[in-house]
């Protein structure tokens, strides 16, 4: 019969350090999808706050600098830029959206605002590269960008 001593028993044995290590993994394995599917609609929501935000601020320049200015979203390129008179060729600002979010559609869009005139019904849609989409929709009405979600296909 042998008697262990508390000083002997110290430590871990292999075993026990692999099943710690394969449970460790596993909650990993579980839980990466579901934050980065998180990550992907928050970066998705951002860029659609700040197409929306771009487009108030064009408009709002518009009307207090009374200078027409033409607003080009660009899908080839993904950016949104603002050209005026004074800019010249070269766009006044632009708007480049983040890694993983896309501008739908083909060719380039323009829309001219005119100082004192009503708003073009506009409307840019995001896409993330998980297949989300958000729809930006400045309501020609009042103005005010909109931002909704895109249902899926079926």
């Amino acid at each position: 019969m042998r008697i262990y001593k508390a000083g002997n028993n110290a430590g871990v044995t292999l075993l026990e350090m692999l099943i710690v290590v394969t449970i460790i993994a596993i909650v990993a394995g579980v839980s990466v999808p579901a934050v980065t599917a998180g990550l992907s609609g928050v970066r998705l929501q951002s860029a659609a706050g700040s197409v929306a935000s771009f487009m108030t601020s064009s408009m709002n320049r518009v009307d207090r600098h009374e200078q027409a200015a033409a607003i080009v979203v660009s899908p080839g390129e993904n950016s949104i830029a603002v050209f005026t008179s004074a800019s010249g060729e070269k766009p006044e600002r632009t708007l480049s959206l983040p890694q993983g979010i896309r501008i739908e559609g083909d060719a380039p869009r323009r829309y001219l605002f005119l100082p004192g005139g009503t708003v073009p019904g506009m409307t840019v849609v995001l896409r993330s590269e998980k297949g989300s989409e958000r729809s930006i929709r400045v309501d020609p009405v009042t103005g005010i960008p909109q931002i909704q979600r895109v249902a899926a296909n079926q």
